[in-house]
């Protein structure tokens, strides 16, 4: 039995989203298969574990008091229980780690960069694409060079940027954090007083802004992607629908409507997956991501990719749960697989410079 660790909640606005993606991916393993260790980041930044975070109801009152704290350490792919004197004690090898944790200091790369100083396997998105997925500036930079079409944009890191935003762009405009996703934080700017309001409420959630000409007639379209041993594993396409110019947090995760697979031409659809499989390929991604779109008549452009989309995507590929856990099967496999390969790499080289005595052979040494 291969133990794996499911990483979720986090210090993050969309810590409550990662609760509920993070308890479906544990629950979803196969239990004959693999051991589900649910860790769970408390919003102090505090990792603990217990079975009762696999109970979703729990969390309406949860008490940390009867969890385990936990945490690793570099070089051991290890989970080691805190006790209270402040001693760590082992308390299972991980064979795989999953990261439901959206947002930041969890799907922005920082969670995989540290599973990967700890030696843990993850089948999730690795740190590069991680962090160029979670900041949309980079995001577009990165589809420029891919020569894959987005909106206009202007990044904002205070107030006094106004001026360039209307130099650049044309109201009505969107302001979002350039950090976050789930729809938190967006706001729509028809003038000089509303840009200014989005953008004071936009840094309250992160240190930069991104602006953008609000694309009106449009369709929002999603497309998701993930990996097996053999193949790059497309979905169909999906339209969400909102209630007003754009979806919000509600239009997401309170009642709004979908319509799947997407009212759109076959050719619309066909270079939609197209595209995402490009940038899945081109970024070296693996696990699962979601890709989201805006079309108009013929043009596509991409807007954002969710290196951790919610509920990992899995209702773009599967009808049931038990579809769901053939799916992360899937990529555990794939892990397995990826993790063998990499174990042929040579990652020591003695070049004999600290045999030296002294600062002889060394940089910058006194003269």
């Amino acid at each position: 039995m291969k133990n794996v660790a499911v990483f979720f909640g986090g210090s993050s606005v969309e810590h409550d989203i990662s609760v509920i993606t993070g308890v479906l991916t544990a629950n979803s393993l196969d239990r004959e298969k693999y051991v589900a260790i649910p860790i769970y980041v408390h919003n102090d930044g505090i990792w603990y574990t217990g079975d009762s975070l696999l109970d979703l109801d729990n969390y309406k009152s949860l008490n940390v008091l009867g969890l385990t704290r936990v945490t690793l350490i570099a070089g051991k792919n290890v989970l080691f229980k805190v006790v209270k004197d402040k001693k760590i004690k082992p308390l299972y090898n991980i064979g795989v780690a999953i990261n439901c944790m959206h947002g930041e200091r969890g799907e922005d790369g920082s969670l995989s960069g540290l599973l990967s100083m700890c030696e843990v396997p993850l089948v999730s998105p690795p740190t590069l694409a991680s962090a160029v997925s979670m900041d949309k500036c980079f995001t577009k930079a990165v589809m420029k060079g891919l020569k894959i079409k987005t909106l206009p944009y202007v990044t904002v890191k205070s107030a006094d940027d106004i001026t360039k935003v209307k130099s650049k762009l044309k109201y009505p405009v969107i302001v979002k954090p350039a950090c976050l996703g789930s729809s938190i934080g967006i706001f729509k700017a028809n003038d000089d007083e509303s840009l200014l309001y989005g953008i004071n409420g936009a840094l309250r959630l992160g240190e930069k802004v991104i602006v953008e000409p609000l694309l009106l007639g449009y369709k929002e379209i999603n497309c998701a992607v993930y990996r097996d041993k053999e193949n790059i594993k497309i979905s169909e396409c999906e339209r969400p629908i909102g209630k007003g110019e754009f979806l919000t947090f509600n239009d997401k995760y309170s009642g709004g409507k979908r319509i799947f697979p997407a009212d759109i031409e076959k050719e619309i659809s066909d270079k939609i997956k197209s595209i995402s499989e490009k940038v899945y390929s081109e970024l070296f991604f693996n696990g699962v991501i979601r890709i989201d779109y805006f079309v108009k008549d013929k043009d596509i452009y991409l807007n954002e990719i969710n290196s951790v989309p919610g509920s990992l995507a899995f209702y773009l590929f599967c009808d049931t749960l038990k579809e769901f856990s053939k799916m992360l099967d899937e990529m555990i496999l794939e892990t397995d697989f990826r993790t063998a390969k990499s174990t042929t790499i040579k990652r020591n080289y003695h070049s004999g410079v600290l045999s030296f005595s002294g600062s002889k052979g060394a940089k910058g040494k006194n003269k």
